[in-house]
């Protein structure tokens, strides 16, 4: 890991595993928001006591039991630039799970936009599922005959889709757009493969009902950009 970098390490909140990011600083120290005393900021913290600092890599490795993950980006700011941004917020405080968490902040140091892959990764997500319950009662309601590929196990390939985006970087998918291309090719495989089981209408149904999620995807990520604007103008 070199200066300027920005890395996630895995930690755990009640067995639910979440990433937190943060940049390095180059001098054994890093910067990212804390929980305001030895610990990192994450689920289930107080919003009052978090504030972004500079600590030492040993705490946000828990001395070395974790590992750093370096993110890399196609297109970035340079080293000087994502420093300079990165020590403008030390002693910021504001932090919120969903709409100004540790990866927004890394983000905004490294690219200049404030995204959180895995808040949008999660809207999308949602939104696609929330699609194809519709369609599947949909699908009840018209006839057994539209069953075919509209199972419950084609939501596997929403799970297929998030998995690739939130682990893919342990297989060398290290940039974010990658990661999101080869999670939408592994989503549609999957869903069209469980479609198979069904014929050929059932993969033709399992395919558009991926399609049908996609597009309720990009609608949940819409709605969280949109509030999270709408906050940003509030404040």
């Amino acid at each position: 890991m070199a200066r300027g970098d920005h890395f996630f390490v895995w930690r755990q909140h009640h067995g639910v595993p979440f990433q937190h990011h943060g940049i390095d600083a180059g001098d054994g120290t890093v910067i990212h928001f804390t929980d305001g005393e030895d610990g990192v900021a994450g689920p289930g913290g107080s919003r009052e006591e978090m504030v972004i600092a500079r600590t030492t890599r040993e705490l946000v490795t828990r001395n070395g039991r974790d590992v750093l993950h370096v993110i890399e980006h196609d297109q970035r700011l340079s080293v000087e630039d994502s420093i300079q941004r990165a020590e403008s917020q030390i002693g910021r405080q504001g932090y919120h799970l969903v709409f100004d968490n540790c990866e927004h902040f890394a983000s905004w140091c490294v690219v200049g936009d404030d995204e959180s892959r895995q808040i949008t990764v999660a809207c999308e997500r949602l939104g696609s599922v929330g699609v194809k319950v519709t369609a599947r009662l949909a699908a009840k309601c018209a006839g057994r005959w539209t069953l075919r590929g509209a199972t419950p196990w084609m939501y596997l390939s929403d799970a297929a889709q998030w998995l690739t985006e939130a682990g893919g970087h342990h297989v060398g998918l290290r940039d974010p757009s990658q990661r999101r291309r080869v999670g939408q090719a592994v989503g549609a495989t999957t869903a069209i493969g469980l479609g198979a089981a069904s014929g050929p209408v059932g993969m033709a149904v399992a395919g558009g009902m991926w399609v049908a999620g996609q597009w309720g995807g990009d609608v949940g990520k819409s709605t969280y950009s949109r509030l999270r604007r709408q906050r940003s103008r509030s404040e």
